[in-house]
């Protein structure tokens, strides 16, 4: 956990090709690499790769996503969706997911002002997702949605009070 305070969360640029291409990814049925999570959907300009640095490293990526493409899973226009959210590998274990959810708000309050809600979808077998979101002052919606690969919870974080 050495050098935890020092993550800071920063939107990918072209210039960060050569980080995501080193990014070690678990296999599992959960994550996409962040250069399949950049790529799934390139007509869609309101998303952002969001790299987690601890110092130069790059040790987690996530994507956050506005407008319209969201409403299927919220009424709120102003939410932003998480999505493809990983550590990697070889940083696991070392506290990086949850600190990325501690300063996730504050990211959003700087760069996402007019939004005030935080969504994602966790897969129902997700139990250690769930468990982290849910440390993380995510709540669960009781809904639920079918994607290609099955069903999925809705979790959401307020960001107002």
């Amino acid at each position: 956990m050495n050098g935890l305070e020092e993550l800071i969360l920063i939107e990918a640029t072209v210039g960060d090709i050569y980080r995501i291409e080193n990014y070690v990814i678990e296999e599992n049925p959960y994550t996409v690499t962040p250069m399949d999570g950049m790529t799934e959907s390139l007509h869609e300009y309101e998303k952002h790769p969001i790299l987690m640095l601890e110092k130069d490293k790059m040790v987690g990526f996530f994507i956050l996503q506005t407008g319209d493409s969201i409403l299927k899973y919220t009424s709120n226009p102003q939410a932003i969706l998480l999505k493809a959210h990983s550590v990697d590998k070889r940083y696991q274990q070392q506290g990086y997911g949850k600190l990325s959810m501690e300063k996730l708000p504050e990211f959003i309050k700087e760069y996402f002002p007019s939004i005030n809600e935080i969504i994602l979808l966790i897969d129902y077998d997700n139990i250690s997702g769930q468990m982290m979101y849910l440390k993380s002052g995510f709540k669960d919606t009781k809904n639920k949605v079918k994607e290609l690969d099955g069903y999925k919870f809705i979790y959401s974080k307020s960001l107002t009070g």
